[in-house]
C-alpha cells in the first residue's frame, strides 16, 4: 500500500491508503523491496508481465562517477 501525505508546522496528514502495485512478487521467505537510507527511493523486484518466464539480467552500477575517475584519469589520457 502507498499513500501521499502532508505536512504543516507540527502536523502530518496521511492520504488515502492506496495500492502501490499488483506486481510484487512473493517468494515467502524475504522482502524483495528495500528504501534507501534517505528515505527518497525505493528498489523493488516486480514480477514480469511476461509469461514465458525467462530469467531477466540486471547489472547495477554504484558510485559511477568514482568508477569513471578511476578509469579516466585526470586530463583524460
Amino acid at each position: 500500500m502507498a499513500a501521499g501525505y502532508s505536512v504543516k508546522d507540527d502536523s502530518f496528514a496521511p492520504g488515502k491508503p492506496r495500492v502501490w502495485s499488483e506486481r510484487l512478487l512473493d517468494i515467502g521467505c524475504c522482502l524483495l523491496w528495500d528504501l534507501a537510507p534517505d528515505g527518497k527511493r525505493l528498489a523493488a523486484i516486480l514480477a514480469s508481465d511476461d509469461a514465458r518466464g525467462e530469467t531477466t539480467h540486471l547489472t547495477f552500477l554504484l558510485n559511477f562517477f568514482d568508477e569513471l575517475r578511476r578509469r579516466v584519469p585526470p586530463g583524460g589520457k
